[in-house]
């Protein structure tokens, strides 16, 4: 499942990707990888939460890890410009 797929459809909990996942892979959801483009931004950078944003495409991939509850999960939305 691709972002395409995924766009839309608020925040979903991932696994982390597999020891043999190319670098491009930041999680996997039901199984199947899920590849990340160009980093954008930090949107947060804390002890206990990261979450990072990525352009793949004309989407916009946000990744977030909460090590305190020991969760990733991920959110595709449509990038700005895009009809």
């Amino acid at each position: 499942m691709g972002v395409k797929e995924l766009c839309g459809r608020g925040w979903l909990v991932v696994e982390p990707p597999e020891p043999e996942d190319a670098d491009s892979v930041v999680a996997r959801h039901a199984g199947e990888p899920i590849k990340a483009g160009l980093l954008t931004e930090r949107v947060v950078d804390e002890e206990d939460e990261l979450q990072f944003r990525y352009r793949t495409g004309r989407y916009n991939l946000d990744v977030k890890i909460d090590f305190l509850v020991g969760r990733g999960q991920i959110k595709v939305e449509e990038a700005d410009g895009y009809i």
